[in-house]
């Protein structure tokens, strides 16, 4: 058999994060038996970030080449080597040349060169390093430019005066420029008459403009906790403040820190600063507070991505706040009264806003969904649902008097809602939930007592998890959590059932570098004397335990292996972690449980689909109020108030696909909650909930046939 090298690169949301190519030699007879050993080992070395890799590039070994050992990955070997597509051999990676960390002359540099340097860096002195961020900002064209740093550097640079400038005018101009247009981005037109004016007209210029603490190249350590004077210390703020550090405790190597973000339009601090420059009065609000909403909000990922739940968030922190009076009454209802006018034959108007009510065959009046062509608020939602319900056409309103079509329409309602089920089974990942509930009660009597462990602890109460990004991201549980549950079924931990520690003992890893400067004032990696004629390297500690429980008159045991950093290196140097072993004893605990199905839906990977999530919430809200009554009615109301914003989003929807998301996701929630009120006994409420999931079923397919009719007048 030959030796295939199979070369595993990780996604661009991995390598993000930290993660680095794996190489390792497949003895095997051809390429595919090669990719399927080499995935299989993959699982097995690194069972938490397999998921993180691209398919794998593999090619043959030949004689000369390098290889890494077979059999075992190999972390350092894409590093030193580089795979040769057109021979299809891996080689030797050149060695490059570490340029000398010495300052670089700027009045050496081209006029562009030099003018986006004072621009990115200001006036401290700058490395080959720096000087390569220069140059590729200056290159990229396709990255947008949300604070017009790149329009100031062109027109500067097509001005012949400022070319010819020292890199201290250079800088007192660009601060002038940011501080004339603190308001908006400079264009480059505006940026090129203002520069033209501060050449032709030195002494007209505004000294007001000069300060020497707003541009977004001079420290912000100054700043102090009031709030800024231009958007581009707002911008270095941000950066800052994603980086965990609060700008009026920054220092130098921070600020530079920060400066290489902006100058990179790290995605981040995009998203933080295009959000804060569309709130009137931010650069009023006081530093301590927007670095608390930028501390808050980078704990929930979801904000980074939707621009909306963003600028929300936002608006929410700022509610109130002094400096922005635009978002005093921001989240609060209106408490101006609505009309509403009753027109007769089950017809209403709310304000100018016309709907319908509509009789089930359980003599249940509807709550009135509104269907306008405006955009409704949720005060005024909320305020149409009050005034209908003193009406009498409430949500548990009743009327005495029916009339047969409305009773034949509630009939055809009826027959209609027996689609719904077809219709969830849409959700892909809602229909893998579902198949490993039927796996459970598709087994045959034997195989259910098999899994009898399994089907009672495979779902996890998400208050008891926390996300995390590190790695590819995933979700975490807390380990008590799971110690809890197996106590819930088998018993008190030490009579019922325990762990048993069977072997313990730490394991030394890659060698800790430091860096170290030569004569000639390069610098390069060396390893760190133990003091005992070694090198410190990193040690991780590793536990081998036995968990064992009483089922059936037996003792069964489960191994397990937990493993935690205990010596490892950091920016800050070396660093060692006094809890490891019971951190390591946590995560063997974690492994053995999940092994008897504690958790499942987490290892399953149901937990990475939002849906199933909402879904499992709601399930185990209900679970949680069960014995509160004043804390299932809480849900119920909230329940009414969810109805009626997605009954007025399904009336106004665009798309036939948003219809249909927007109808799948309450009917798994409505579905959740229906189940518990049938669970308990409470059949009334469960009928109700079955009503208005027809009516949103209803309101769903008249919505789309009107979508559908609009198109074929279009065509």
């Amino acid at each position: 058999m030959s030796i295939q090298i199979v070369k595993f690169e990780p996604s661009k949301k991995a390598r993000n994060n930290g993660a680095i190519a794996l190489v390792i030699a497949i003895e095997a007879p051809n390429k595919k038996a090669a990719e399927v050993m080499a995935t299989g080992k993959l699982w097995e070395a690194y069972p938490a970030a397999a998921d993180n890799f691209l398919k794998p590039e593999i090619v043959e070994d030949q004689p000369g080449c390098p290889r890494p050992a077979v059999g075992v990955f190999d972390e350092q070997f894409a590093i030193d080597n580089e795979l040769n597509n057109e021979l299809k051999c891996w080689q030797p990676r050149e060695v490059v040349e570490v340029l000398p960390a010495v300052p670089v002359d700027l009045l050496k540099e081209p006029a562009d060169v030099k003018i986006a340097a004072v621009a990115l860096f200001g006036l401290t002195d700058i490395d080959q390093g720096m000087l390569s961020t220069v140059v590729d900002v200056l290159n990229d064209d396709e990255s947008p430019d949300d604070t017009g740093m790149k329009n100031v550097i062109k027109a500067l640079a097509a001005n012949p005066a400022v070319c010819a400038m020292y890199p201290h005018a250079i800088h007192e101009l660009i601060e002038a420029i940011f501080s004339h247009y603190s308001n908006e981005a400079p264009t480059e037109f505006n940026a090129g008459i203002f520069a033209k004016k501060w050449v032709n007209n030195p002494r007209d210029r505004d000294q007001s403009s000069t300060s020497t603490s707003t541009s977004t190249s001079t420290s912000t350590s100054t700043e102090g906790t009031g709030g800024v004077s231009d958007y581009n210390t707002l911008s270095m703020h941000t950066a800052l403040s994603i980086m965990a550090i609060h700008p009026s405790g920054a220092k130098a190597g921070d600020v530079k820190n920060a400066k290489e973000i902006i100058a990179s339009r790290d995605s981040v601090w995009r998203a933080w600063d295009k959000t804060f420059r569309v709130i009137t009065g931010i650069l009023d609000v006081d530093t301590d507070t927007r670095h608390s909403i930028i501390s808050d909000g980078l704990k929930n990922l979801k904000l980074v991505n939707n621009d909306d739940e963003r600028l929300h968030f936002v608006k929410s922190r700022l509610a109130g706040n002094p400096s922005c009076p635009e978002l005093a009454s921001y989240g609060q209802q209106t408490e101006t009264p609505l009309e509403v006018e009753n027109l007769g034959d089950g017809k209403f108007s709310v304000d100018g806003l016309i709907g319908e009510q509509t009789i089930t065959a359980s003599n249940e009046v509807e709550k009135t969904e509104v269907a306008t062509t405006e955009p409704v608020s949720d005060a005024v939602a909320l305020q149409a649902k009050e005034a209908l319900d003193n009406l009498g056409y409430g949500v548990y309103g009743t009327e005495p008097k029916q009339k047969s079509e409305m009773l034949q329409r509630a009939e055809e309602l009826a027959v209609e809602a027996t689609q719904l089920a077809e219709q969830i089974k849409a959700d892909d990942f809602q229909q893998r939930a579902n198949l490993v509930e039927q796996f459970f009660a598709e087994q045959q009597p034997q195989e259910r007592d098999n899994l009898a462990i399994w089907n009672k602890v495979y779902k996890t109460d998400p208050k008891h998890t926390k996300a995390f990004a590190n790695n590819g991201g995933g979700t975490s549980i807390n380990g008590t959590y799971m110690v809890m549950e197996a106590t819930k079924l088998f018993g008190p931990q030490g009579i019922n059932w325990g762990v048993e520690v069977v072997e313990e003992r730490f394991d030394n890893g890659a060698p800790i570098m430091q860096p170290i400067k030569q004569e000639d004032g390069t610098v390069i990696k060396g390893v760190i004397p133990n003091g005992v004629g070694g090198y410190l390297c990193e040690v991780n500690h590793t536990v081998r335990i036995n968990l064992w429980f009483e089922q059936g008159g037996k003792t069964a045991v489960i191994p397990a292996y937990g493993c935690t950093p205990y010596i490892y290196s950091t920016k800050y140097g070396p660093v060692s972690d006094g809890e490891a072993p019971k951190k390591s004893l946590t995560d063997a605990t974690k492994k053995a449980l999940s092994q008897l199905g504690f958790s499942a839906d987490v290892f399953l990977g149901l937990y990475d689909d939002v849906n199933y999530r909402q879904e499992n919430d709601a399930e185990f809200a209900l679970k949680n109020a069960s014995d509160k009554a004043e804390g299932v009615t809480r849900l119920r109301e909230e329940l009414d108030e969810k109805l009626t914003k997605v009954a007025e989003t399904i009336s106004k929807a665009v798309t036939v696909n948003e219809a249909n998301k927007v109808h799948a996701s309450i009917a798994r929630e409505v579905d959740a909650h229906r189940k518990a009120a049938e669970g308990k006994g409470d059949t009334e409420h469960a009928k109700y909930l079955a009503g208005r999931l027809r009516r949103l079923t209803t309101l769903k397919d008249e919505r789309i046939k009107a979508l559908s009719a609009s198109e074929e007048k279009t065509q």
